[in-house]
């Protein structure tokens, strides 16, 4: 029975990459501040284009058949440059010269290449327009890059001198020794490749440990502080916790704006077509960094551990009373149909399911009470009308069966025959209702939580979507997809207990699955 219920837990990855891409669908439908009008005139034109990258929405949602790369951008810079245009909105919102110095270092081996087929003019701007790389990386002679007469000829003999160093297999190993040995001279061997080692550097980034870690991640994060231009350092007096926080903006740094420093080609350009998407950067960053960040700034998987034990004990404590009761109930309408007993019985059930659980739970609300007694009392009866009313329907049906007749003529009474022949057949529908329950009860949990107050994943999930927070959302619908999973699972196992009967065709059944 183990091996079929792994199996099963198996075929579920495929049901929760589909459920992903549905609701990511749906999700990527969804207004988003960053298209706020009142946000757009608050923000200038460039802030706002930050503000839509760092939440993808330059990108395509799942297809991207021509991911922009940094020989891509900087080969549209060169272009712009040397038509006079520097303020050209292909070139970036800072402008042609502006994207290169952002580019850096990774922009140079092909847009140095490049000089030479263009004429001397557009040549000597492009060439002046690389003069601020040249001081960020502390290049002998870095003044010439500046000067009209002499910044091509500069940039020619760096080429021809270090353009060999260009290669990802020598920054890999300098970036190993720096890690392993440290020291400064390493450092300002990879500060003289710029941005171009800033994804070995950033690759081998992790968040520190210990002492030793702490002092390998300051040193690899101020070198990428360095070439980026990004003010984000470990200070001296930061401890460990304060290290990891920076480890991890720089890692989503890492997830936005990768693609601007890197160069796609071959199998990397058809995994970019899928990765630099929406939802490729939201599975990367599910996979990478533990579903991601928050709008509130929290690590996701971390909020979902802190909120999920009150929304699991509230829907899980409600369904288990609601069945509970629901089941003796539904036996004593069925046993008692046409009489009053099972008027009452069906008239109860029809009110609370009339009556919206919100206003129940208002209602309960000045109880008072301590715990989580009162609020899955309150959950349990939105959820106890339909578990009563199927198993009336069941257990009606197996009444009428001619076994159950069969057992009266032995001699069997009403009850026996009700509680030991029709019962266990009339509870198979009623467990098959059940799995159905704990996604369906989170929206009421949440509204009981909501009235209560209490800090389960109902407050996170009210704010994300105010703040239209993917990421919650995204994490939310993949953890409501495993519940699902797992009832299935746990309907299995209670066929098998409730009629060992139907363990061989519960099991073929998983075997045909």
């Amino acid at each position: 029975m183990l091996r079929h219920a792994l199996r099963r837990i198996l075929w579920t990855l495929p049901t929760f990459f589909v459920v992903s891409l549905l609701s990511f669908l749906v999700l990527s439908f969804m207004p988003d501040p960053a298209d706020d009008p009142r946000l757009g005139a608050a923000l200038t034109g460039a802030e706002l284009a930050q503000l839509r990258r760092e939440r993808f929405l330059d990108l395509p949602r799942f297809v991207n058949p021509a991911p922009r790369d940094v020989r891509v951008r900087a080969l549209e810079a060169v272009q712009a440059l040397a038509a006079g245009a520097e303020g050209a909105a292909g070139a970036g919102a800072e402008g042609a010269a502006g994207e290169l110095r952002r580019l850096g270092g990774a922009a140079l081996p092909h847009v140095l290449p490049a000089l030479d087929g263009l004429a001397p003019e557009p040549r000597a701007r492009v060439a002046l327009a690389l003069a601020p790389i040249a001081a960020r990386m502390r290049l002998p002679k870095a003044e010439e890059a500046a000067d009209p007469a002499h910044a091509v000829a500069f940039w020619t003999r760096f080429w021809d001198d270090r353009g060999v160093e260009f290669r990802a297999v020598l920054v890999r190993s300098a970036v190993q020794r720096l890690v392993r040995y440290g020291s400064a001279s390493r450092a300002a061997d990879l500060r003289e490749l710029d941005t171009f080692a800033l994804q070995q550097v950033l690759r081998a980034l992790r968040p520190p440990r210990d002492a030793a870690t702490f002092e390998q991640a300051r040193a690899l994060v101020d070198l990428a502080a360095d070439v980026t231009e990004r003010d984000d350092r470990i200070a001296p007096g930061d401890d460990l916790d304060a290290a990891r926080a920076c480890v991890a903006r720089w890692k989503s740094f890492w997830s936005v704006y990768r693609g601007d420093f890197v160069t796609f080609s071959g199998s990397s350009r058809i995994a970019a077509m899928g990765l630099e998407t929406r939802y490729g950067k939201w599975a990367l960053d599910a996979v990478a960094h533990r579903f991601g960040v928050s709008a509130r700034g929290e690590p996701v998987l971390d909020e979902l551990a802190l909120r999920a034990p009150v929304t699991l004990s509230l829907v899980f404590g409600a369904i288990a009373l609601a069945y509970a009761a629901a089941i003796p109930l539904g036996a004593l309408s069925a046993a008692s149909r046409g009489r009053k007993t099972d008027l009452v019985i069906a008239c109860s059930a029809l009110l609370l399911v009339a009556i919206p659980t919100a206003v129940v739970a208002v209602a309960a609300a000045p109880l008072g009470g301590v715990g989580l007694a009162l609020p899955i009392l309150v959950l349990a009866l939105a959820l106890i009308a339909a578990p009563i009313r199927q198993q009336r329907s069941a257990l009606a049906t197996a009444l009428s069966q001619d076994f159950i007749r069969a057992a009266r003529a032995r001699g069997a009474g009403r009850f026996r025959a009700i509680a030991v022949h029709g019962l266990r057949n009339a509870l198979l529908p009623v467990v098959t209702l059940a799995t159905l329950d704990p996604p369906m009860a989170l929206g009421g949990a949440f509204v009981v939580e909501r009235v209560f107050g209490l800090h389960g994943l109902g407050e996170s999930t009210l704010l994300a979507v105010q703040a239209r927070d993917t990421a919650w959302l995204m994490a939310l619908s993949i953890f409501a997809a495993g519940i699902a999973a797992l009832g299935v699972i746990a309907a299995d196992f209670a066929y098998v207990l409730i009629d060992p009967r139907l363990a061989d065709a519960v099991l073929s059944r998983k075997g045909r699955a």
